[in-house]
């Protein structure tokens, strides 16, 4: 499994069914807390916007939550910049599609995983399809779903 370099240009000619890269990610209540738009002092005693999930160890308890919870989007977001990173910037991301199966919680150990399952040659690039996911320390996939990029040919 190879570590994604996001400085590299990965090329049509040198994927191969199988091959797999990663990341790791470990959100936690300041990444959280960046990616609303808030600071520490700004959540007050209410433990931040709406109803707590993502800020307040309490009104996550309340919705039945264990800890506080990283948006969705957010964790998209993480997913997302895998595959950018690991196409390089020759590579076009045609889409990404995920399922949101479970929540992602802060501090979780996230692996951050791509794994190309399909590939198809074109006129001077190659359309490459891949299965998505993170995966936390319980071997869970809180998200997971596919991407189709365009990679160019040497």
């Amino acid at each position: 499994m190879k570590t994604v370099d996001p400085t590299m240009q990965n090329y049509f000619d040198d994927i191969d069914l199988g091959d797999e890269f990663e990341d790791e990610w470990t959100p936690d209540m300041e990444q959280v807390l960046g990616y609303l738009g808030l600071e520490g002092d700004a959540l007050g005693s209410g433990g931040g916007p709406g109803d707590g999930r993502f800020t307040d160890p309490e009104g996550a308890k309340k919705l039945g939550f264990p800890k506080p919870i990283v948006p969705g989007a957010f964790s998209l977001s993480r997913l997302t910049k895998l595959v950018t990173d690991w196409i390089g910037t020759g590579g076009t991301v045609e889409f990404v599609d995920v399922n949101f199966r479970r929540p992602v919680l802060h501090d979780d150990a996230l692996k951050v995983l791509g794994l190309v399952t399909d590939t198809e040659e074109g006129d001077g690039s190659g359309t490459v399809k891949l299965d998505i996911y993170l995966e936390n320390e319980r071997g869970e996939r809180p998200l997971q779903g596919t991407a189709v990029v365009q990679l160019p040919k040497r």
